[in-house]
């Protein structure tokens, strides 16, 4: 099994590439570009992927082509970000205004045309999920709101102490309407920094090739979900938001099926 859980590559200035999509996994990518000191601005084309860009901090200016938007800066992790919906066959340039930038660049294979669309913070459509100490704020971006071939993005936020993905969920075989094979990626945001929470990434013990892996995760880390379960837990007083991107055989957001062992939550 490959390391499914990569470390911060803190905020010195560069472009981090996380997920190589073919090698880590099958049908994403993903990268972290810091903005700092004299790297002011990121240049590339999307090439045959789709991209979605999620923000951290800023402001920032980000052109597609012949368009482009300016993002604010959000003053929490509390606060839901935008994010921007970048076509395949597109030039992209990422510019930093005022101050350092933290982007992440998720890309999954594209098709010809499409155009960039910024769905912003209160663009994005929020789902209330879950209860008790497993409640918390879903916000998806990108899903049947855009054209898009593989994509489906957007953000989660965990209450200090509290549980997501929950009960534990999958999304790896055929099993239709209720599961679509398809990958996701998680990228963790902790407030205060110094904090953390605990992620899991699990199958049936039953299953060909099983595994059972837990990590702490911290600010600016990023879990891999090839297959299996994957709940996540924050430490007591710290909030945890982490972006997820999900892309494979469908596209069909809530295509899951939950752990039989713990699906009983949900109606106790």
């Amino acid at each position: 099994m490959k390391n499914l859980h990569i470390k911060s590559p803190g905020e010195k200035a560069g472009v981090y590439p996380i997920v190589e999509r073919g090698k880590d996994l099958k049908y994403l990518s993903f990268s972290i570009l810091e903005m700092s000191g004299s790297l002011s601005e990121h240049t590339f084309e999307s090439g045959d992927e789709e991209l979605s860009l999620d923000f951290y901090s800023g402001p920032v200016r980000v052109q597609v082509d012949a368009w482009s938007a300016e993002i604010a800066p959000r003053a929490s992790i509390r606060d839901v970000g935008s994010m921007v919906y970048v076509p395949a066959g597109a030039k992209v340039k990422i510019s930093r205004l005022d101050g350092n930038a933290r982007v992440t660049i998720a890309g999954a294979e594209g098709k010809p045309g499409g155009s960039p669309v910024l769905v912003t913070g209160a663009e994005a459509m929020k789902n209330s999920v879950g209860r008790d100490n497993w409640s918390r704020s879903v916000f998806t971006h990108i899903a049947n709101n855009i054209d898009a071939a593989h994509l489906i993005a957007g953000e989660t936020l965990n209450q200090p102490g509290g549980w997501s993905s929950c009960p534990p969920h999958k999304h790896d075989q055929f099993s239709p309407p209720h599961e679509v094979p398809m990958e996701e990626v998680y990228y963790f945001q902790v407030e205060p920094r110094q904090g953390f929470g605990f992620m899991r990434v699990y199958t049936d013990p039953s299953v060909p090739d099983a595994f059972d892996h837990a990590y702490p995760v911290e600010h600016g880390d990023t879990v891999l979900i090839p297959r299996g379960y994957h709940p996540v837990v924050a430490c007591p007083g710290y909030s945890l938001n982490y972006t997820w991107i999900l892309a494979g055989e469908g596209r069909t957001y809530g295509a899951w099926s939950d752990d039989p062992n713990h699906s009983w939550i949900k109606t106790a």
